[in-house]
């Protein structure tokens, strides 16, 4: 589908692209999995320091006794407030169909899953293909043994504070992104998006074309 192949556009350059920093803060309640109780992103135009939007919110997650939800259907039902869905719906109002996207995740398994299962509220977002910036930094400063994510900070000279916040987390992430990725321009890795998705990139599975946004009669005469 058109919009979801604009969010997904490999071949762009580097200077072309909107990084996603996505973190979520998971609780562990029970013997269910980790549910996602906040949520930070911003968003880098290119591999610059420019930051052109952020969003934070806190989730609401469903009682650990509650019914599964029921499978999404058209109509897609309002987001709860509060809700996971809601706090997607935020972000997505922020991807553009005109500028491909790439959400970075650390390891990004939680990012790649929750918004694939939200992807109905988030059909723009749950298109993006999802890169793994700790790979991305042991192939530009590669280490006898693998370096955790604050390893990684503290050789940049970041510390996280006492009080660790999601929103210092997304700051953090984005900015390892990008200096490991001034780095490979550098040293001539890469310079497409295409180059990263080759050696830390995964492609999302298609969005159900009824998820997906409508175009408007200006773009499809485009497409």
């Amino acid at each position: 589908m058109a919009g979801q192949s604009r969010t997904t556009t490999s071949t762009a350059p580097l200077s072309g692209v909107r990084f996603v920093g996505l973190r979520f803060r998971l609780e562990t309640r029970g013997l269910h999995r980790p549910v996602p109780v906040e949520v930070a992103a911003l968003t880098h135009h290119g591999p610059g320091d420019h930051v052109a939007w952020r969003a934070h919110a806190p989730i609401e997650p469903p009682a650990p006794d509650g019914a599964p939800p029921a499978p999404i259907t058209v109509p897609v039902p309002p987001a709860a407030p509060g809700s996971l869905a809601a706090a997607l719906t935020d972000i997505e109002r922020h991807v553009t169909r005109d500028l491909p996207h790439a959400i970075i995740g650390l390891p990004p398994f939680a990012e790649k899953t929750l918004v694939r299962e939200q992807r109905a509220y988030c059909p723009l977002l749950a298109s993006c293909v999802v890169l793994d910036v700790l790979t991305l930094a042991a192939i530009v400063t590669p280490t006898a043994t693998p370096q955790s994510f604050d390893t990684r900070l503290q050789h940049l000279g970041l510390r996280p504070p006492l009080e660790r916040a999601v929103t210092w987390d997304a700051y953090a992430l984005a900015h390892l992104f990008h200096t490991t990725v001034a780095k490979g321009i550098a040293t001539g890795r890469w310079s497409t998006l295409d180059d990263l998705i080759r050696v830390a990139g995964s492609s999302p599975p298609p969005v159900e074309p009824e998820f997906m946004p409508a175009l408007d009669v200006q773009e499809s005469l485009f497409d």
